[in-house]
């Protein structure tokens, strides 16, 4: 087991998700992905240690993993050892969010009085701890800015189709995608297929629009909320995709507006709903299209 005392910590809660969709002056693109394993002692700092963390920024493949025994004693003052497995594994690409992230927790017991496993507070670990909380977390995430054109003026905006695909099965375990003041939340178990439509935000032919998306998925623990001897198993799976379906542009009555062109600056070619697309990219439109209705349902883990 490597303990990582890194200067970067998320606070503990559900899964910290920053997107948006906004008109911005940087004109920006970049893909990224996160894993992460870590432990949490709520009474010292309530941050996280690490016991794993991957970090890319490109669209590369990433994945953590733990397999790890804790002891101390239960709420009954008897000694207990409890056992922490996980896997976490994330990639990005423009308009395609990949993330995985499950785990198993043994014989879980609870005592305040167990000395801390991570205090955030000094950034120290101790390894005749316990942790009140384990985590494994992903994040992905891509940053895109979008030009639109065509006879595009005031009064139009663009709104983003996502299409969510994935299971939630066990405990402890969500996905989501937010942006602004709105959110996406899968938590339910089971399988999940459906499209996440955005509000409308505002466009026109001159200005360019930033996007920023950024999925997540958790499988988390609390020790202190669940029975001493507990055995939890759950996992978040999202690795078919999160997808970018499609934008489409609205007129100022809420009608669908076709005609207009979108470009990237990261060359990616979206599915423009009643868009005009450039010649050389006709075919992978109709491709990702017919890649978006044809839905197969993935076999569960």
């Amino acid at each position: 087991m490597t303990l990582l005392k890194s200067s970067r910590f998320l606070t503990f809660g559900l899964a910290l998700v920053l997107t948006g969709f906004g008109a911005e002056s940087a004109h920006a693109y970049d893909v990224w992905s996160q894993s992460i394993i870590g432990v949490v002692n709520r009474d010292y700092g309530g941050q996280m240690g690490f016991l794993d963390f991957q970090h890319t920024g490109d669209s590369s493949f990433i994945q953590t993993s733990t397999n790890t025994s804790f002891t101390g004693l239960d709420g009954n003052n008897v000694q207990q050892t409890m056992n922490f497995t996980a896997i976490n594994q994330a990639q990005s690409n423009f308009g395609q969010l990949h993330l995985y992230a499950g785990g198993s927790v043994t014989n879980s017991y609870y005592n305040a009085a167990n000395p801390y496993f991570y205090n955030s507070n000094t950034n120290d670990f101790n390894p005749m701890g316990t942790p009140d909380t384990m985590c494994s977390l992903g994040f992905a995430g891509f940053n895109d800015t979008l030009h639109f054109g065509g006879a595009l003026q005031a009064g139009y905006k663009a709104r983003y189709l996502f299409h969510v695909d994935g299971t939630n099965s066990g405990y402890g375990v969500m996905a989501d995608i937010a942006g602004h003041d709105e959110s996406f939340f899968a938590v339910d178990p089971g399988f999940i297929d459906t499209v996440w439509a955005t509000q409308a935000y505002d466009i026109n032919g001159i200005d360019p629009q930033e996007i920023h998306v950024q999925f997540s998925n958790q499988f988390v623990v609390d020790t202190y909320n669940v029975a001493d001897g507990s055995n939890l198993v759950g996992y978040s799976d999202f690795s078919s995709t999160l997808t970018l379906a499609g934008i489409e542009v609205l007129d100022a009555n809420g009608n669908q507006v076709t005609g207009w062109t979108l470009e990237s600056e990261s060359g990616t070619v979206y599915n423009g709903i009643g868009s005009v697309p450039e010649p050389g990219s006709m075919l992978v439109i109709a491709v990702g299209a017919i890649g978006f209705l044809a839905r197969k349902r993935r076999q569960s883990h």
